[in-house]
């Protein structure tokens, strides 16, 4: 009735449809009775086609944007962990071991230890500032993965009650840089658990180059955990996500009191990129 007293006499409607259910309707009123033309119908049918796409693709590009920003806000979050997190963790390494010293009574090795404190702290803020900026990692720009990796653990580990050693299995080569960078950011992160978390004190890594991946093996001697009972913090969680984001595999082994084992396998492309040093 309402129609009517508004003039319309004719409506063909349309369905819009997406994946077999209708998400809209087209229609179009006519102020006279009528009966509609097959080329009519079809043209409809192919103006609905066409605003069903419209539709879809502005869904897909919502979800994509949302997509997008939580891929970046992850990022950030491993960043922030991987930079502040385990810059001040080594931090209170240093300082915990200069109050062990002055107990000693040993002045000497209380000013390396803060003097290691201060350092770790500037460089955390450096790389905290580049993360921020989404450059790579300072240390990488200036030498290779292998070197930058050893480097990053000696200075960790310096001072401290772990002993800890870099292996080179294999011909190194040149890595495309968001492998580097998540190859440190890794090492990174497992050093700092045995220290600070699993009380180790003997630190073996692997870097390992074969033709067609390139793996990271740690292994600590410290505590370790029951991994069917402990949940996964964000440090764990972070290692796993940088290796699958990059199609690679993450494996740990763990029980209490026997240390924990860590490898990341990442593939290598046959791109220019991954060039014999």
């Amino acid at each position: 009735m309402y129609l009517r007293k508004l003039g319309v006499r004719s409506i063909l409607f349309v369905p819009m449809l997406i994946a077999g259910g209708v998400v809209g309707v087209i229609a179009i009123r006519f102020s006279e009775k009528r009966a509609f033309l097959r080329k009519e119908i079809e043209l409809m049918r192919a103006l609905a086609h066409q605003a069903t796409l419209a539709l879809q693709l502005t869904r897909l590009s919502a979800q994509s944007r949302e997509s997008a920003l939580i891929a970046e806000r992850n990022r950030v979050a491993r960043d922030i962990h991987d930079t502040l997190a385990q810059g001040l963790t080594g931090v209170i390494v240093q300082l915990e071991a200069a109050r062990g010293a002055i107990a000693q009574r040993k002045t000497v090795r209380v000013s390396d230890h803060i003097e290691r404190a201060g350092e770790l702290a500037r460089e955390g803020l450096r790389e905290a500032r580049r993360s921020v900026q989404a450059l790579r990692p300072l240390a990488l720009e200036e030498k290779p993965v292998a070197t930058a990796l050893k480097d990053l653990i000696e200075r960790m580990t310096k001072g401290t009650a772990m002993e800890a050693k870099l292996g080179l299995q294999g011909e190194a080569r040149k890595l495309p840089p968001e492998l580097e960078t998540n190859l440190l950011r890794i090492g990174q992160e497992v050093v700092t658990n045995a220290l600070r978390h699993a009380h180790a004190t003997e630190f073996n890594a692997e870097l390992v180059f074969d033709s067609h991946e390139v793996r990271l093996n740690l292994r600590d001697n410290g505590n370790g955990f029951d991994l069917g009972k402990r949940h996964e913090g964000f440090g764990l969680q972070g290692i796993r996500e940088r290796a699958e984001d990059l199609g690679g595999r993450f494996s740990i082994e763990s029980s209490k009191g026997k240390g924990t084992a860590i490898s990341i396998t990442l593939p290598l492309s046959s791109a220019p990129e991954s060039e014999r040093l």
